[in-house]
């Protein structure tokens, strides 16, 4: 099997993991109640737009994170955004070990401290 065949294989497994079909219900979720879908894109849009500030190498004011920080809050005060948020945290935690394991086959060594029972390059 090639490398490709193999990432192909893991992408798939990925995509079998409860913690993905859970993010994709809160996704539908949130597409078919107009006020989380509105609070989700007045949130991105926001952090989007602060984003391109900072990289045209505009810092951020108190002000800006102020209205950030309100339109998180906004959002995450709809049951169905918070859940859509709890959801991805939990998905990408997953990609996340995966990632440490990726790295771990490349390197022969763990990447969190030890935890996972490698045997190569601890201690």
């Amino acid at each position: 099997m090639s490398i490709f065949d193999q990432a192909l294989a893991l992408g798939k497994g990925i995509a079998d993991t409860s913690e993905y079909a859970e993010m994709q219900t809160a996704e539908s979720a949130v597409k078919a109640d107009p006020g989380a879908l509105q609070a989700v894109k007045s949130f991105q849009e926001l952090q989007q737009s602060y984003y391109q500030m900072q990289m045209a190498g505009q810092e951020l004011t108190e002000e800006h994170l102020k209205k950030l920080n309100e339109a998180e809050t906004a959002a995450m005060a709809n049951a169905i955004v918070k859940e859509y948020y709890d959801t991805r945290m939990k998905f990408h935690q997953v990609v996340e070990k995966v990632n440490a394991k990726i790295q771990e086959g490349i390197t022969g060594t763990c990447s969190d401290n030890c935890s996972c029972g490698c045997s190569g390059g601890c201690g």
